[in-house]
């Protein structure tokens, strides 16, 4: 007969209070990253406007403007009043320093002008002062032969007073004007040499000079 083993004596159980453990919760493993997949290609076709719009910056800076200059108001000039007629046609002879075209007056053409003046030539009712001086006339002429009466100046005289000149010179221009109202007969192709006069009157007559 075989011998029964000896009885070993067992430990005591130890039954480990597992509940605290089960009442706490889990702790979470750390999430690890996982490796994303590559986007899909689209098959939606980009161009260039959209590609620019799409690396635009969102905002920009507006550049500063520059202040507006005030508008510089042109000054009207000053209105000056327009020159008569008769000086308008004196300022044009004035400004007219041509030669004159054509040939000149003859000597009997001459003769004839300076006498239709002096029939018209008045000097008795001069002072004795006034009939012993000279006086130098000046005037324009028409191309109808009539003189042009603003124009009609003295720019010398000699002889006596500036008063005994006056008087000699209204006789000159009453002769001048009295006939010269018709006009005068002269050669309408030689204007340029008698457009303008320049006469010596006394008491004996007028010469031209």
């Amino acid at each position: 007969q075989i011998a029964p083993l000896p009885e070993v004596e067992r430990a005591p159980e130890v039954i480990e209070d597992t509940t605290a453990d089960l009442e706490a919760e889990p702790e979470e493993p750390p999430e690890e990253e996982r490796p994303q997949a590559p986007e899909e290609a689209s098959d939606r076709i980009v161009t260039e406007a959209e590609e620019e719009k799409t690396y635009a910056p969102a905002s920009s800076k507006r550049p500063r403007t520059r202040p507006a200059r005030p508008s510089r108001v042109a000054e009207e000039p000053a209105e000056t009043p327009a020159p008569s007629t008769d000086d308008a046609v004196t300022a044009a002879l004035e400004e007219d320093t041509s030669p004159p075209s054509g040939p000149p007056l003859t000597g009997s053409e001459t003769d004839a002008f300076r006498l239709a003046i002096q029939d018209c030539f008045n000097v008795g009712s001069l002072s004795s002062e006034a009939l012993g001086m000279k006086v130098v006339v000046t005037f324009d002429m028409e191309p109808t032969g009539v003189p042009v009466t603003s124009s009609i100046r003295m720019t010398s005289f000699s002889g006596g007073s500036e008063a005994g000149a006056e008087r000699l010179f209204g006789a000159a221009r009453r002769a001048i004007l009295r006939c010269g109202a018709r006009g005068f007969n002269l050669p309408a192709e030689k204007f340029d040499h008698w457009r303008e006069i320049e006469a010596t009157f006394n008491p004996e007559g007028m010469q031209f000079r």
